[in-house]
């Protein structure tokens, strides 16, 4: 008897009504959370911060370098994020290949390391967003008014990686 009520058991529960399927295909897979605008970087302690601003699309350079210059909004003044590029002028942004150079204008005072590195992480990550560019890396090149020149990868920031908006996905086999 006691085999009986086992086997209806587990007949009853094996036939839930949901067929079996296979692999249903719905895209990438997931890799974390990703910001959707230029990734700013401002300061914590005199360490450097990597923050997403939804304010401009990923990939312009000199919008992601004008949105630095402007300084942190008031959701990153609330964590404590402040800026080494208080006064400094929006700089000439030139992008060839992997390579950008930023121009200071004239009149600019000689800027702190963390200063520099701002310009550095947040001009690398804004060129990286171009999918040429992702696997060789980007040089940045920061040329002050006395002739001075910066040179630095997009290796010694720490990177997010901006993500294009999401679009809708279809499920093959699927309605709806």
């Amino acid at each position: 008897m006691k085999r009986v009520i086992l086997l209806a058991a587990v007949l009853l529960l094996s036939g839930c009504g949901i067929p079996a399927t296979g692999v249903i295909q719905s895209g990438d897979p997931a890799t974390g959370v990703t910001p959707v605008g230029p990734v700013l970087y401002f300061v914590i302690d005199g360490h450097l911060v990597p923050t997403s601003s939804p304010m401009a699309t990923p990939t312009d350079t000199g919008v992601a370098v004008k949105l630095l210059l402007s300084g942190p909004d008031m959701r990153e003044r609330r964590l404590g994020m402040t800026t080494a590029l208080s006064g400094v002028a929006a700089p000439a942004v030139t992008v060839n290949g992997a390579e950008v150079t930023l121009q200071l204008p004239a009149g600019t005072r000689p800027l702190p390391s963390i200063a520099l590195r701002q310009l550095i992480c947040t001009a690398a990550a804004a060129r990286l967003a171009d999918p040429d560019t992702t696997a060789s890396g980007v040089t940045v090149v920061v040329i002050g008014p006395n002739g001075r020149v910066t040179k630095r990868s997009s290796h010694e920031c720490v990177l997010l990686r901006p993500t294009p908006a999401p679009t809708a996905t279809t499920i093959p086999g699927r309605r709806g």
